[in-house]
């Protein structure tokens, strides 16, 4: 039986859910010849990565309705603490913008 119920092992999902989900959009739909940091300085540059970040957050939901579902609530309160860091940091990078 899997002891998956954990708030820190949801934060962790919720934490690193996004980053790999923008990295998949980079891949999958950039066809240029920059790494992905170039890329995430492009995008802060131009404006668009409070925009990125809020695309990628939206993972977070699939696995947070998984949890609820599933019935691991503390889970669930991670992922939530998750976005709601991720929120956070969207908002300070568009004041910088």
């Amino acid at each position: 039986m899997c002891r998956c119920n954990k708030q820190i092992l949801g934060l962790i999902v919720g934490l690193t859910l996004p980053v790999l989900f923008s990295f998949f959009l980079f891949e999958g739909r950039y066809e240029g010849n920059l790494g992905f940091g170039d890329f995430l300085k492009s995008l802060f540059q131009l404006h668009s990565l409070g925009k990125l970040i809020s695309i990628s957050v939206l993972p977070n939901l699939l696995v947070f309705l998984i949890a609820i579902r599933t019935e691991r609530l503390l889970a669930a309160r991670g992922i939530v603490l998750a976005t709601v860091i991720w929120a956070i940091i969207t908002m300070i990078v568009r004041i910088l913008m």
